[in-house]
């Protein structure tokens, strides 16, 4: 078979539509033969040509309704049931492969048909389509050979015993719920909810929006049979369910089962098969032949009689069956008992039923004897074959394999990789389309991986650089995939990829490509200043409130934008925002972020969730909504407030959902303004329907900052004017306060000269010229005095617009003094006249000073330091610190 017949991680698995995958409109798409696979293929399939895609249903749990837990399946000319079987357990982790049958079902009658692991698919295809449509059959995979003390053995092999559950409890509900005892029905309902919501506490369904959101989000139907819905009031159905529920609320998932099937065992016996038949060769005795781990082969002549033993599954040597040459087409069933006189013959009222019974009869046999070859013989009459005629005139694979097994010769089931015809599964659950990965496929000779910055679920985080025609050194980060994993993991691995590409938002996470070759590689942006919890911890006394809000403003818009595309995030949380400037944030980790379809909600069947930052039907039910992301995001924008300190501290994760039940809420923050805990608040509402959307939460959060800038802003101005007045009451650290002037003398401070009085006759005083009182001039000739009756401390320059220049630097030992005195001029001229002006830019010139770039020149002046913060060459901000008092920004608008 073509190589592109196989589905390859990472590719378009649209692009090889013979791989069944379903897409989101639900739809499968089927490719033609074992050939090309493509989409023209699909169309152009001859008509009465077999396609090569098969869907069989199973019992694991996924997030869909249990009618539709199915796996596309793609087989060639070679492959049998068996190997079928092998690679559904392989990728589902099942071990109990000797316990699992295929069936096939006639939707339109009662007609079933066990297929041997013998067979091969295209042989029974051939055979059982062409009496019905591929439509009206249905192929289920199911635990029919089950070892002696099965819950005991499965004990250790969870996945088995989960399997056995769910096919057990499907076929109690469809075919005995409506006519059990109520007290029954509702208990085994219950353990179903127990075991479903295992996180769920005992009295959760006391509430009333528990019980509704179960009642009509997930629905009664799925745990309760219709008789009982019916037959009760709502009322006494909500008292008597939630009754019955505190019986089981201290069970765990694995007591629910347990207790599950010892209610049930006494009323369905699901562990034995029994078939109406006759013991001889006609009609002598009408008997119901019993099969199961604990009877062996007995059978009973009525309801009400013991069953008679007829042989143990370790004493049977051979099966045989085939049709009786009758009119009706009777069957007959032969077996050859270690130590019995003569064989046990069975008629049966069909060939099909004999064939039924073989097939069950030989499992239990291969079970027992732990061997795989079957124990049936077959009599191959001329004119029948086994197997569709294959072109190639060398006997297949497949017919050597039966002939050895046939012999008795021990041999392993083919292994999919090891031939040319192939079985891949592609479980619907587990496939993610990826229709145009190839426009984001990247060369990995163009990535350069560097030093390793963080570790993910699937492997390590690097840190490197693209190289492309467009940029050539374009820092990235790079999340890898251990080579150890498997094509599924690496498909899981691949979906953050495929959720990121539909993004295009500033304040998430930007995918730059990916490498689907092994090893898989995820290229996204970098954001240089790591995580935002890491970061919080760091900058914590570095950080105003107005930041942390802007923070919070900036995920709310990006959660916005996800709410808008229908997609839930499921893990919002300070570790998982990134910081990429100092007032830019970015919401990034899609591993576990969903599309919700056509629901309103997407159920998680299993894996690792954040406890601590879920909302309580997610705890309960595994139900998650926009409503259950505004939830984690109040709670994320309290780690903002809080550093980084995480919630819950010192509680388990059981004991989280308890005291969110009984009222308990995150407390608030240090710092916190009001009006931004009450939004937090009403994030955490119990009820999700009361809490706010992503629209209102940014519009109001967009308020909550503006009103914190205004009331920074005014704060600083106070500030300033405060430390200007302890300043001028202390002096300066360069010269005495000035002394008040005498009646009759102008200030020498309010004057470019000095008029003596009589006393002073003859005598002339200039001005005060040293650059540390003095002001700046407009040109770039250095630090000049004041001219005119101009204020000493009036700023050059029109009013509420103030201009400032850097002199020249001439030489580097007077570097330091010159700026350091030029930045007590600043100083000295904000706090005097920031009631009256405001600074709109600030002149930096040259600019190409390298001094300049990226440095903080500091100076004393009373026991304050004084701070002007320089990138590129332009001031961005200036801070001032005492020793003894807390740190206090004060932002300068700039410009260049």
């Amino acid at each position: 078979m073509a190589s592109s017949s196989y589905l390859e991680t990472g590719r378009s698995h649209s692009a090889a539509a013979g791989c069944g995958v379903k897409s989101r409109s639900g739809a499968t798409g089927v490719g033609a033969g074992g050939g090309g696979g493509g989409p023209a293929g699909a169309l152009e399939r001859p008509v009465g040509s077999m396609d090569r895609v098969l869907k069989i249903y199973h019992y694991f749990e996924t997030n869909s309704e249990p009618s539709t837990w199915a796996s596309n399946i793609r087989h060639g000319d070679a492959t049998d049931v068996r190997g079928v079987i092998q690679k559904i357990a392989e990728i589902h982790k099942l071990r109990c492969v000797s316990s699992l049958g295929l069936r096939l079902a006639h939707l339109r009658s009662d007609a079933m048909h066990w297929l041997h692991p013998d067979l091969g698919v295209s042989h029974v295809r051939e055979k059982y389509e062409k009496q019905h449509p591929q439509e009206e059959w249905r192929y289920e995979l199911r635990m029919r050979y089950l070892p002696k003390g099965y819950l005991s053995h499965f004990s250790e092999d969870k996945p088995s015993l989960n399997y056995l559950y769910h096919q057990v409890k499907s076929d109690f509900m469809l075919q005995l719920a409506d006519h059990v005892d109520q007290d029954v029905a509702l208990k085994l309902g219950c353990l179903e909810i127990r075991r479903f919501f295992r996180e769920m506490p005992g009295n959760a369904l006391d509430k009333k929006s528990n019980y509704e959101l179960l009642e009509k989000d997930v629905g009664l139907r799925r745990f309760f049979p219709k008789s009982v819905l019916e037959s009760l009031k709502a009322k006494t159905l909500r008292k008597q369910i939630q009754q019955t529920f505190k019986q089981f609320a201290n069970l765990n998932d694995e007591q629910s089962i347990h207790m599950f099937f010892e209610i049930l065992s006494p009323i369905y016996r699901f562990d034995k098969e029994c078939f109406k038949c006759a013991l001889g060769s006609s009609w002598v005795i009408s008997v119901e032949l019993a099969i199961g781990p604990e009877e062996g082969i007995s059978y009973l002549t009525d309801k009400g009689s013991m069953p008679t033993h007829l042989a143990n599954f370790t004493q049977v040597q051979s099966i045989q069956y085939s049709a009786m040459e009758e009119k009706d087409r009777k069957g007959m069933l032969q077996l050859i008992v270690a130590g019995a006189p003569e064989p046990l013959i069975v008629t049966t009222t069909s060939l099909t039923t004999a064939e039924n019974m073989a097939d069950l009869i030989d499992g239990y046999c291969r079970l027992v004897s732990s061997l795989s070859h079957s124990f049936i013989v077959r009599v191959q009459k001329e004119g029948d074959r086994a197997l569709p005629s294959i072109p190639n005139p060398k006997v297949s694979n497949h017919e050597k394999r039966m002939e050895k097994r046939m012999d008795g010769v021990r041999t392993r089931a083919v292994c999919v990789s090891e031939t040319d015809d192939y079985a891949e599964i592609i479980d619907e659950e587990d496939t993610y389309t990826m229709p145009s990965t190839r426009d984001y496929e990247i060369l990995r000779d163009c990535i350069e991986l560097g030093r390793c910055i963080g570790e993910g679920q699937f492997g390590d985080v690097h840190q490197g650089v693209y190289v492309s025609p467009d940029n050539p050194a374009l820092s990235v980060a790079v999340k890898t995939c251990k080579n150890s994993t498997s094509d599924s993991v690496r498909e899981k691995f691949l979906q953050e990829a495929l959720t990121m590409r539909q993004f295009d938002h500033p304040h998430i996470v930007k995918l730059m490509g990916v490498i689907t070759d092994n090893p898989v590689w995820i290229i996204m942006e970098l954001c240089t200043l790591g995580e935002l919890r890491s970061f919080l911890q760091v900058r914590k006394y570095s950080l105003d409130l107005a930041t942390l809000i802007l923070y919070s403003y900036q995920l709310s818009l990006a959660l916005a934008y996800l709410e808008s595309k229908r997609f839930v995030h499921r893990d919002i949380a300070a570790r998982n925002v990134l910081v990429s400037t100092i007032d830019c944030v970015k919401l990034g980790d899609f591993g576990l972020s969903r599309y919700m379809e056509d629901s309103s909600y997407y159920k998680a069947s299993k894996g690792k969730l954040p406890i601590k930052w879920m909302a309580p039907e997610s705890i309960n039910f595994r139900r998650f909504t926009s409503a259950s992301d505004v939830w984690m995001f109040g709670v994320c924008m309290w780690e903002i407030l809080m550093y980084g300190i995480k919630p819950f501290q010192g509680v388990k994760n059981n004991d989280v959902i308890g005291r969110i039940e009984n009222g308990e809420r995150l407390a608030m923050p240090p710092q916190c303004p009001p009006t931004l805990y009450s939004l937090m608040t009403k994030c955490w509402s119990y009820d999700p329907g009361k809490r706010p959307r992503f629209t209102e939460l940014k519009a109001q959060l967009s308020t909550i900052l503006e009103e914190e800038k205004a009331q920074q802003k005014e704060r600083n101005r106070m500030e300033l004017r405060r430390q200007v007045t302890m300043s001028w009451d202390s002096g300066g650290a360069e010269e005495a306060p000035p002394k008040p002037s005498r009646p009759g003398y102008p200030s020498p401070r309010s004057s470019e000269g000095f008029y003596p009085g009589p006393q002073h006759q003859g005598h002339y005083q200039k001005p005060d010229t040293r650059s540390s009182r003095g002001s700046l001039d407009r040109e770039d000739s250095g630090l000049q005095p004041p001219t005119g009756n101009q204020h000493i401390y009036q700023p050059v320059g029109k009013q509420g617009n103030i201009t400032l220049q850097v002199p020249e630097r001439t030489t580097t030992d007077t570097h330091k003094y010159s700026y350091s005195n030029w930045f007590n001029c600043i100083w000295i001229i904000v706090n005097k006249q920031i009631t009256q002006y405001s600074i709109t830019s600030i002149v930096l010139n040259p600019l190409s000073d390298s001094c300049l770039q990226n440095t903080v020149y500091s100076c004393d002046n009373n026991q304050l330091k004084h701070f002007l913060t320089l990138k590129d060459g332009i001031v961005s901000s200036w801070t001032r610190r005492t020793r003894s008092g807390p740190q206090r920004n004060i932002n300068i608008c700039v410009c260049s």
